[in-house]
This record gives C-alpha cells, structure tokens and sequence, in this order.
C-alpha cells in the first residue's frame, strides 16, 4: 500500500499525519463497533485526512467511464482542516450500520466506509442519493492501491 503516491493533500500542502495519542484509535474503534484494520492506522498515521490528487476508482464489476468513482476527501481523526470522522459518524452512523468506518466522501457527500465486520475489511461506498451500496475493495489496502489519476484530469 504505497499512500505517498496519492498526494494526500489540504489546499496543495501536504497533509500532516497523525501524532496522537494511540488510545485515540481505541476510542474510535469503540464508537464505530470494531476494531480498525492496521492499513487503517498507517493511512492516518501517513495522512491525517485531506484530499488525494490520485483518487478514482472503479467499484467492483463496474469499467465503463460512467461507473468512474472520484474520493473527493479522508476524513480525519485530528487534523482541524479537515472534516473529522467522529463528526461523520454521528451524522451517518445510523444509515451505515453497525462496524462501519467512515473514510472519505466524494463531491456530492456520497460516503465511503470500511466494514470491519469482514476479514479483511473491505471498502464500499454509500450513495446516498439511492440508498444503493457498492463495492469498491476487498480491503483497504485493496482500495488504496486501485486508485488511479481520473482520466479526464490528464
């Protein structure tokens, strides 16, 4: 899972990453209702939320250019520039379900999270728009690696 190749970034500055206290992550791994993976931990330990440069995807089973995800922002655990988890959380808690992490959203506030209930944690992404939901990685290390450069950007 290589992060820096997504120039995660907040207003073209690199962001920070994370420098807390560990028990933070416990404490959020409690509210959520699971344990957060460790590729979890390295991306806000790498980057404390922002916007990735590099941040579109194709959801599982989907390669036309209409099916083309764009990761417009991570949340983040600490980083006051960035919209943080916790806030998310207890906005969209109740329609994610239980042992779900929010991630990051794309620029219409469709929201993407990490089920913690599966082995590994796969990434899906809520439309809220619908109420549909759909696949993006069978991890997050999966996910990570998958984004790529939105072609109409090059």
């Amino acid at each position: 899972m290589d992060i820096g190749r997504l120039n995660i970034n907040v207003g073209g500055m690199p962001t920070p990453g994370f420098g807390g206290d560990a028990a933070e992550f416990l404490e959020l791994g409690r509210l959520v209702g699971g344990d957060l993976p460790p590729s979890y931990l390295k991306l806000v330990r790498y980057a404390d939320g922002g916007h990735p440069e590099v941040g579109s995807c194709y959801p599982q089973g989907v390669q036309s250019e209409d099916g083309l995800f764009d990761l417009d922002c991570f949340y983040a655990l600490a980083n006051p520039a960035v919209e943080n988890v916790r806030d998310v959380h207890a906005r969209w808690g109740s329609l994610l379900g239980s042992g779900m992490l929010p991630l990051g959203r794309d620029g219409g506030g469709n929201q993407v999270y990490v089920a913690l209930g599966e082995t590994p944690a796969s990434v899906w992404l809520y439309r809220h728009e619908n109420g549909m939901r759909l696949k993006l990685a069978n991890s997050l290390d999966a996910f990570i690696d998958s984004l790529m450069p939105n072609p109409d950007f090059i």
